[in-house]
């Protein structure tokens, strides 16, 4: 094969690169957090991408869940669920749906989806 032809080798196309947006590291930290905040989130960093591939996944797989129905089902901290589900959101992988359903307390919350 000559050089000219080798720049166009197959690829994942953009099911890989949405497959590394997923699981990418990322926080974020409010100008107005107190240290101790920013400091938690500094040191959730490194496992944040596993976590936001565990919610994708789910929600793939299970068609739209709500934080508290991602919190019981992957046994994953509310306080973990709803920033990192936020992520996914600012990141164009995760949607809010037009439905709703009751949490245990009986509160209505948002049904989320994964595209």
């Amino acid at each position: 094969m000559n050089d000219q032809m080798q720049m166009f080798h197959p690829s994942n196309g953009l099911e890989g690169y949405r497959e590394r947006l997923v699981q990418r590291n990322t926080v974020t930290i409010s100008p107005s957090a107190k240290p101790t905040s920013a400091a938690a989130a500094l040191r959730a960093l490194p496992r944040t991408g596993t976590y936001r591939k565990r919610i994708y996944d789910y929600l793939i797989q299970i068609g739209g869940a709500t934080d508290e129905e991602i919190e019981n089902a992957l046994g994953i901290s509310g306080n973990t669920v709803r920033p990192t589900r936020g992520s996914l959101v600012k990141d164009r992988l995760v949607v809010e749906t037009d439905v709703e359903r009751p949490t245990k307390s009986g509160n209505m919350a948002i049904v989320w989806m994964a595209l």
